[in-house]
């Protein structure tokens, strides 16, 4: 999974607050204005995991804007303010100026604008982005907390330590380890967020996720030889966003792309290997298996099965002449 760092030392001191305000414009969606231009610094470091986004910031004086049109490309998530050292205040549209500084947590709904204003030579502060899909359904408590501050807690706290150890230790975890962190840490979010609820709703929440990514399985099941049978196609049909199907099944290792293909596979594999369909030829197996793309087909099944859809069929019709000798 990526980590990868934005420094304003980075750019050529000729232009790099322009530089740096594209780039940041960019990858942030936010403005940088620095108060003293010549002795600007900032640098972030970011992490991303499966419908996660941690990064960890330190800013000079500067104030930092999300315009409407920045914030319509942000999507529909929730950004956790964590300050380290130092303060900021906060002020977004329909909400209250908020003062924001260590021993604090600022719950951010991302797709709305504001501003923020960061003073002194240093403030240094963690952020969190989660989708609001994966921390809503069970966080009754979110809205009552979104565009103001909330005092750390024991939850809150373990919610932070465990963001930042992750993004330190990511380098070093497999994708699986990582997207399992990434569910841990979800589960962090919507403990924090609803603290005072006992575990039997916080166990519930799973239980949701758990039968939503049943259901979604059973519905692949039955479409899966369609050639409408896409991420989007299904969200639409559930009412769920791809981004929170994509979590679903990341939290177990895998991904809705490789899911899919891996059930075709198995449903091409069953034909191949049945001798009353040994004159259909592997094109027509493949599509109707649901593979449009016959190279790719072959590529997959090898990578899979560890032979050729011919190796394969050739096999079972030797097995099948055997044992029919041995019949005789």
């Amino acid at each position: 999974m990526p980590v990868f760092a934005l420094r304003s030392s980075d750019f050529d001191e000729r232009s790099r607050v322009e530089e740096f305000r594209g780039a940041v414009a960019a990858m942030c969606q936010l403005d940088i204005l620095p108060e003293d231009r010549g002795a600007f610094r900032s640098e972030t470091v970011i992490g991303l995991l499966p419908d996660v986004v941690l990064g960890a910031t330190v800013h000079s004086a500067c104030v930092t804007e999300r315009t409407a049109a920045l914030a319509a490309d942000t999507g529909d998530s929730i950004l956790f303010h964590i300050p380290v050292d130092g303060a900021f205040s906060i002020r977004q549209r329909g909400g209250e100026e908020v003062v924001c500084q260590a021993g604090e947590v600022y719950v951010d709904p991302s797709e709305v604008p504001g501003i923020s204003r960061f003073a002194g030579d240093r403030t240094e502060v963690f952020y969190v982005s989660i989708p609001r899909a994966l921390v809503g359904i069970s966080a009754p408590g979110l809205d009552r907390v979104q565009r103001g501050k909330v005092t750390m807690t024991p939850q809150w706290r373990m919610f932070a330590r465990y963001a930042a150890s992750l993004q330190a230790e990511m380098a070093m975890l497999s994708p699986r380890e990582i997207a399992q962190c990434a569910t841990q840490l979800q589960d962090l979010a919507i403990m924090a967020l609803g603290a005072g609820r006992d575990a039997s709703e916080l166990a519930e929440g799973r239980g949701v996720r758990a039968e939503r990514l049943r259901a979604l399985k059973a519905d692949i099941e039955t479409h899966l030889t369609s050639p409408q049978l896409t991420i989007g196609w299904l969200a639409a049909r559930h009412r769920l966003s791809d981004r929170y199907i994509r979590a679903l099944f990341a939290g177990e290792g895998t991904s809705f792309r490789d899911h899919v293909t891996g059930r075709r596979l198995m449903l091409a594999h069953r034909a191949l290997s049945d001798h009353s369909q040994s004159g259909r030829s592997i094109s027509d197996i493949a599509m109707a298996a649901g593979f449009g793309d016959l190279s790719w087909f072959n590529a997959c099944f090898r990578k899979t099965f560890g032979m050729t859809p011919s190796q394969l069929r050739a096999t079972a019709k030797e097995t099948a002449l055997q044992e029919g000798a041995w019949r005789r």
